[in-house]
């Protein structure tokens, strides 16, 4: 009988879950296997192998079931998908080419959230057919990976939620939805062990925690002050340059951020938000 095994990575930081299963479920046959990276991803398989007789399902079955990275090399399935049949990676694609005001640095992260938690599962699959079901248990496939309820929400709002409601909508020149309905409507986060809060319950709790700051680095508790202050990003406050301060006044002016580019830190001129002013006050004690 197929069997999921977890297995740790090298690294020692991620998991992966590997299907055995001996040929026709016979002792004498050799362990065959195949390791996946979201155990939702093992268990559907292992039930696949299964139903096939404890061997390897066809090229028909791994790709009906989403499993078309698993078809082996130089094997013709069917033709490309028809125009009613379009794929979620090909509609994704053409909502990246059409997006307008993100940054590109956000476009980048949206297409890499897509490539490494999305597409594997859902990329050749028609997006008209995606069901509710195959989105709770890819959402679950992502909480298995260890990836945390916040960073599931950052890629479900983000990166597929968006694409969903754009297919339920006309297109441009009049063209039907694409989908009736958004798979995702409702849907909630899987559970998961809840991650303490780091916050400050009261003043005083936060007047000690500056203080043992400014012993430890003034110039960084500068920072931690203006943001306490102010509820700025960090990286709006570690972009402040000494222009933006108004002692007068007692404001700083967002005037430029910081972020990642290509994996490196940047500042840029342009804010976020058109009201970018906050208050602060930044004297020592």
């Amino acid at each position: 009988m197929a069997s999921v095994e977890k297995r740790t990575t090298k690294d020692g930081k991620s998991s992966r879950w590997r299907v055995k299963w001996r040929d026709g479920g016979r002792r004498e046959n050799p362990w065959s296997s195949r390791t996946f990276d979201y155990q939702t991803d093992a268990r559907r398989f292992k039930t696949l192998v299964e139903a096939a007789g404890e061997r390897m399902p066809t090229p028909e079955q791994l790709a009906e079931r989403g499993f078309a990275q698993l078809v082996p090399a130089g094997v013709v399935l069917t033709p490309e998908p028809a125009e009613g049949q379009l794929t979620f990676r090909a509609y994704a694609e053409e909502w990246l080419r059409q997006l307008v005001k993100p940054h590109p640095e956000t476009v980048r992260k949206y297409r890499e959230r897509l490539e490494k938690h999305v597409f594997p599962r859902l990329g050749d699959r028609p997006i008209a057919e995606i069901t509710r079901r195959e989105m709770r248990e890819w959402q679950q496939g992502l909480r298995d990976a260890g990836l945390s309820a916040k960073t599931i929400a950052n890629i479900r709002g983000e990166s597929v939620v968006p694409i969903f409601k754009a297919a339920c909508r006309p297109g441009e020149d009049g063209e039907p939805a694409v989908r009736t309905s958004n798979p995702m409507d409702g849907l909630p986060l899987p559970e998961g062990p809840r991650a303490e809060r780091d916050i400050l319950e009261s003043p005083d709790e936060a007047r000690l925690f500056l203080e043992a700051a400014y012993q430890v680095d003034p110039e960084a508790a500068d920072l931690l002050l203006c943001k306490l202050s102010t509820g700025l990003r960090w990286g709006e406050v570690s972009a402040l340059p000494p222009r933006a301060v108004n002692v007068a006044r007692g404001t700083v002016s967002i005037v430029q951020v910081l972020r990642k580019v290509n994996r490196r830190w940047v500042v840029e001129p342009k804010p976020k938000t058109k009201q970018a002013t906050g208050r602060c006050r930044c004297r020592r004690r």
